[in-house]
């Protein structure tokens, strides 16, 4: 099969309807892409209340996500946190963990992401207890595709300053622990990274003692500075190349779903352009897509909404838009109304759910 990026819903802050989640697996084999990792932040069943069995309405909500991805033949799975067993992982917590994945067993998903990323690190046995964590996990799913975010999953310094210093040998206790079968994620130079070199990837792979798997932070707009800006320029900085440096290439969408799918399929463009891949060409065909009106207000205003943000607008300004795209009945038009009267504005709170 050649090589076909994915999609993880993995943003905090806003999410997506349930609607759009299964309208997407569609969408995602249209654009080109091959895989779709729900793992929305704000989801606690899989985060800050891992133990906690799924209620039965969200239940069926993944199955059915689940029944819409293979019906399009996109591969499907979650993204689980399971938060405090990076520190401490004790009986109790197995028998917990035990049960919490025979219930993901029931979902039948064809992939699993272990998450420990933005959880409190530092501490000596972190690898130890992430093995036996993961290790724990691939014994009761043997024939699910494991993928682990470790604590550190870039080289920028920002995360040793929020979550601790990285325990030495970390990465090479992982290393040796991990089947080969298991990815790394791995977000690259910084967090959100603006483009990736071989170079780039080169050093991953030597820290990571095995190709990464890259979590692309872009087009995602879920952070305090990012959720002032809408993400509509077409992918650049990631040459076709990747294919060959990283394990796959997963993306990070943003909160507004409509306006996500002006910029997703440019990704899927770069592996099957190749050479031939041209941004500038790719966004004219996006916004041929659109309304005429819209996409003329878009090539306008996207340079605006991409670059300079909210904050650069006068409420003159923003009224002045609002009312233009007020004027288009389209659901993009929806959501870029819905941002210029704040209504994406970044809450502290969902960094602690």
């Amino acid at each position: 099969m050649a090589f076909a990026p994915g999609l993880i819903e993995g943003f905090y802050g806003r999410q997506w309807t349930w609607a759009q989640r299964f309208s997407l697996p569609g969408l995602l084999r249209q654009w080109g892409y091959g895989s779709y990792i729900y793992a929305p932040k704000a989801d606690v069943s899989l985060r800050s209340e891992w133990p906690q069995d799924f209620s039965a309405s969200h239940r069926d909500n993944l199955l059915m996500l689940g029944e819409h991805c293979r019906r399009s033949e996109i591969s499907w799975g979650l993204g689980l946190s399971p938060a405090g067993l990076q520190a401490n992982y004790t009986p109790t917590d197995k028998l917990k963990l035990a049960r919490k994945i025979a219930a993901i067993a029931e979902l039948k998903p064809d992939i699993l992401w272990v998450l420990f990323d933005d959880l409190p690190a530092g501490n000596p046995q972190l690898a130890e207890n992430q093995l036996a964590v993961v290790n724990d996990i691939r014994a009761q799913l043997p024939q699910v595709k494991l993928a682990v975010c470790p604590s550190y999953y870039s080289f920028d310094p920002i995360l040793e300053e929020l979550f601790g210093r990285c325990p030495d040998n970390y990465f090479a206790d992982l290393d040796a622990g991990l089947t080969p079968d298991i990815d790394l994620l791995w977000t690259g130079n910084r967090v959100i990274s603006e483009a990736y070199s071989e170079e780039d990837m080169a050093r991953a792979t030597a820290l990571l003692g095995r190709k990464p798997l890259l979590w692309d932070n872009y087009p995602v707009n879920d952070g305090r500075k990012t959720s002032r800006f809408l993400h509509l320029a077409p992918f650049t900085g990631r040459p076709w190349q990747l294919s060959a440096w990283c394990a796959g290439h997963m993306v990070n969408p943003m909160n507004q779903f409509h306006v996500s799918g002006l910029v997703l399929p440019t990704l899927a463009a770069v592996y099957t352009s190749r050479a031939g891949y041209d941004p500038e060409q790719l966004l004219d065909s996006v916004l041929s897509s659109l309304p005429v009106a819209l996409a003329s207000l878009l090539k306008r205003d996207m340079t605006i909404f991409q670059r300079q943000g909210l904050d650069s607008l006068s409420e003159n300004a923003k009224q002045r838009y609002i009312a233009e795209y007020a004027g288009v009945l389209h659901p993009v038009a929806e959501e870029i109304c819905d941002w210029l009267r704040e209504g994406y504005r970044f809450d502290p709170a969902c960094l602690t759910d």
